[in-house]
């Protein structure tokens, strides 16, 4: 498991941020003055989650109410963070007692349908996975709106829809919505409901809410369903709702097919849960892990990528080898070759990387270059960073076609861990398909149950070769996999139709074997439908990856996602007459400006506060034009404004703005403990008042656990429990608070316990 412990991260310079700042949990109202909540101006009344968790495939309906305490009618611009793997099917605002819903378009006319609108002087939102096109709208998981008009002293409602498919990983699911907002103090609740609702056909083991906050009441818990429930009144976000369950060990596994039909062609999901793996020591691993330290990588995502290396390296043995590649622009290995991972050699590794500074683009090129040609065959490659190449080939089909070339001469494992909101999922993918493992975690989103997946599958060899069959094949079609790789103790899927109803069908894979009838009607798991089309358009977006568009396949691309309901990089959602709703276009922090134009735009400058004047590059792959930039240290704290000069064909010249925030020193902290002096066994209160940037806090005592220290609502300070553990032996000690803000300056303040005997 990974142990518990405050985050180490690079000493960075200077650190910017864009403003308004973007981080959020599920559904966060910010009014438009304003960077951050103020419940003193817009609160949550209401907040209802329906969860419907159906065969490893959940649904999570949202609804909140947001009531203004202001005199004058006010703007917001609402964000939502989906977690790793999920995908919008619905939303809707309303207008009073009229419910607004999204419709499908096409994206081009969407947009046009939009700026129409806002010329008529009529509020439309538009919900689309990415502000500019196609290629940033598979980069980004957050989600903003811009909410016109709020009521004085009245309420605005918003409905919100995602589904996500779920892993099953040594028997072990686990499910979470980030409620809790990462970028600001944990908001309050008026009223909060949750249901849920888990149907396996693969019976349940056991069931467990891991979230302390909003203990849920079950009411109904047989070995295929499970119904509970949470209801509470003024209640504090102050942790994400997280669940997790394990299935009973099929022995030798088992195959279910579940099916759905409604007229028209039929849709099954066979499932396959494969034995639990046998208990037998794996032998010596070398493992060549590639670490980006690029500027792209600030901010959460450079947290979690640590976090992620530390374990890595804590999980390896002392007969292992391994390595640690630096890059971005260039690449810095820690040792010319790998070596013994003895305790010494990881602290040292470690200290090499904390010693680094990030700077620079990305050359993904030439860190796998470097990582290939330090790789044994059988050797693991464990990529860990965003994939945001932006030297050598950038790319993503042809990056994909030549490392796929040159792996071939080796053939590591890939295995690839990626970071953050705008991870360059569909690259990072196809480069674990070199016969490896893929995982995601957003900037937010729990990293538990993932990272612990991840690790325990190096040393353990994939199910190859694993397909399934189905008889008779002329009565099926189109069926697609919904996992990149199987292991022993995880559930593996496959989504598909079938043409005609049937008495009998015959279905087999990994040994297992399952008869089922394809009925004529079945109005059982109405997510299948959806769940094949997405599957089938996902292959249709990685065909686009490596072949290039063609209209043919964007074509289809559209027609499923209006037939299905759900936003992919050709489509959007789009609501009339209120709301503006997109992503934003440079994520928090990313010092990388990139600016999407007219087609007649021929240059862009950037003119920078600080004097600086930059050329913004154009990439046709993109159909972007892009340039970074690092804020000089004497530039103050505070907003700053970057002015764009966009010249056209016709010589003519257009001006635009971008905004960012400075922050350059650390939070202001005070420490104080409810008691100096407690035996062993006691308990006491630490209680810390600091800065509002402040982003965590942390306790900490000399060979003893960091103790977090989070904002109590009813103390209206930050607070902590610290136990004395039992065996302390009597004497003065030292705690050690640190406190981080939110452009990673870290503040540190020593308090004395004295332990008597």
């Amino acid at each position: 498991m990974i142990p518990e412990r405050h985050p180490r991260r690079f000493p960075i310079p200077l650190l910017l941020a864009l403003a308004p700042t973007l981080a959020a949990g599920a559904g966060v109202l910010i009014p438009s003055n304003l960077d951050h909540p103020d419940p003193k101006l817009l609160s949550i009344a209401e907040m209802s989650v329906n969860v419907v968790i159906d065969e490893a495939h959940a649904r999570v309906a949202v609804r909140q109410i947001f009531s203004s305490h202001h005199h004058s009618v006010l703007e917001g611009t609402w964000i939502f963070a989906l977690p790793g793997r999920a995908s919008v099917s619905d939303f809707a605002v309303w207008d009073g007692l009229v419910r607004i819903p999204g419709v499908i378009l096409e994206r081009r006319r969407a947009e046009e349908i939009y700026q129409n609108l806002r010329w008529q002087a009529i509020d439309p939102g538009l919900l689309q996975a990415g502000e500019h096109g196609a290629n940033e709208a598979r980069r980004t998981a957050v989600f903003s709106a811009r909410i016109v008009p709020i009521p004085a002293y009245g309420s605005k409602r918003i409905e919100f829809e995602y589904q996500e498919p779920l892993a099953v990983e040594n028997l072990a699911s686990y499910f979470a919505i980030p409620l809790r907002p990462d970028a600001y103090r944990a908001q309050s609740v008026g009223r909060l409901s949750i249901q849920v609702e888990l149907r396996s056909s693969h019976p349940v083991a056991a069931f467990d809410a891991v979230s302390n906050a909003y203990p849920l009441r079950v009411a109904e818990q047989t070995p295929n369903l499970v119904r509970a429930a949470f209801e509470g009144r003024g209640v504090v976000l102050s942790e994400d709702f997280a669940l997790k369950w394990t299935l009973a060990s099929p022995g030798a596994g088992a195959l279910r097919v579940a099916t759905h039909r409604d007229g028209g062609p039929g849709f099954f999901l066979a499932s396959a849960l494969l034995a639990p793996p046998a208990e037998a020591a794996a032998g010596p691993r070398t493992v060549i892990a590639l670490f980006d330290a690029s500027l792209s990588m600030q901010w959460e995502k450079l947290e979690r990528g640590f976090r992620a290396l530390e374990a890595l390296l804590a999980s390896l043995r002392p007969a292992d080898r391994f390595n640690v590649i630096l890059f971005n622009e260039t690449v810095a290995p820690f040792q010319t070759q790998p070596a013994p991972a003895g305790p010494a050699a990881v602290q040292k590794a470690l200290d090499f990387v904390r010693a680094s500074h990030l700077r620079g683009g990305t050359n993904l090129q030439s860190a796998l270059e470097a990582g290939l040609a330090q790789a044994s065959p059988g050797a693991y490659l464990v990529l860990i960073g965003d994939g945001a190449a932006t030297r050598g080939v950038i790319h993503n089909g042809k990056l994909a076609e030549w490392y796929a070339s040159r792996w071939r001469a080796q053939r590591p494992r890939t295995f690839v861990f990626a970071t953050g909101d705008d991870a360059n999922v569909p690259l990072l993918k196809m480069l674990a398909r070199n016969g490896g493992v893929f995982e995601w975690v957003r900037s937010t989103e729990p990293i538990e149950f993932k990272l612990n997946a991840f690790l325990s599958k190096i040393g353990r060899r994939p199910l190859e070769n694993l397909r399934l069959n189905a008889e008779p094949a002329g009565n099926f079609d189109l069926v697609y996999p919904l996992e990149d790789s199987a292991f022993a103790g995880s559930l593996v899927s496959w989504a598909g139709q079938y043409r005609k109803p049937a008495p009998q069908a015959v279905f087999s894979a990994a040994g297992l074997r399952a008869a089922v009838p394809l009925p004529e009607r079945s109005l059982d798991h109405p997510q299948l439908p959806r769940t094949w089309a997405r599957a089938r358009v996902d292959a249709l977006l990685e065909k686009i990856e490596r072949e290039g568009e063609d209209a043919a396949t964007v074509d289809e691309i559209i027609r499923l996602a209006r037939e299905y309901k759900f936003v992919t990089p050709y489509t959007s959602f789009l609501a009339a007459p209120r709301a503006l709703l997109r992503p934003r276009l440079i994520r928090p922090g990313d010092p990388l400006l990139r600016v999407r134009t007219d087609p007649s735009v021929v240059s862009v400058v950037a003119l920078f506060p600080f004097g600086d004047v930059k050329k913004l590059r154009y990439l046709p792959e993109e159909d972007i034009w892009q340039t970074r930039f690092l804020a000089p240290r004497d530039l103050p704290d505070g907003a700053h404004q970057v002015r764009l000069l966009l010249r056209d064909r016709k010589g003519q010249v257009f001006r635009e703005s971008k905004s960012f925030v400075i922050l350059s020193k650390p939070p202001l902290v005070r420490t104080r403990l409810d008691k100096t002096r407690a035996r062993p066994g006691e308990t006491v209160r630490i209680q810390v008042a600091a800065s509002e940037t402040t982003r965590t806090i942390f306790a900490r005592m000399y060979g003893l656990p960091a103790v977090p220290v989070r904002w109590n609502q009813q103390a209206l300070a930050n607070t902590a429990d610290f136990a004395v553990p039992a065996h302390l032996p009597a004497g003065r000690y030292t705690l050690a608070v640190t406190a981080e803000d939110m452009a990673h300056n870290i503040a540190r303040q020593e308090v004395q316990l004295e332990v008597l005997p």
